[in-house]
């Protein structure tokens, strides 16, 4: 966690070149190279490994988030570990998604009505 977010101004980048995955994937390299380096006697790791096994961090912080913000009783949602913590933190500022509030709706939406819509915490740039 700590290498990805010393990395991170190359995973910010906002440019979806050729050039950019390709210093987005030497960057996990160098993680893995990293994470590998700090067990030498353990598997070694690839750095596609390393980056699904990010994603999932991330996806199970914003999951135990979104479960501690239900109501309705019932034991409370496990705590976030510190990779998770520290994963949240790493990703502020980046786009969520959220859901319609109130659940789901099956009805179609006017234009008048917002609350179907995807919210987005920071402005998107959308290139054609």
């Amino acid at each position: 966690m700590r290498s990805y977010g010393e990395s991170q101004r190359v995973f910010r980048k906002k440019y979806n070149t050729a050039a950019a995955a390709k210093e987005r994937e030497t960057a996990w390299e160098n993680i893995a190279a990293w994470v590998n380096a700090c067990n030498p006697a353990g598997e070694k790791r690839t750095w596609q490994q390393l980056k699904m096994k990010y994603k999932n961090i991330v996806q199970t912080a914003n999951r135990k988030k979104a479960d501690a913000r239900k109501t309705g009783g019932g034991p409370a949602p496990p705590p976030l570990t510190e990779a998770e913590a520290l994963a949240l933190s790493q990703n502020i500022g980046r786009p969520v998604a959220e859901g319609i509030p109130g659940g789901s709706s099956s009805s179609e939406s006017t234009p008048q009505d917002t609350s179907a819509f995807i919210k987005c915490n920071r402005p998107i740039d959308i290139f054609f």
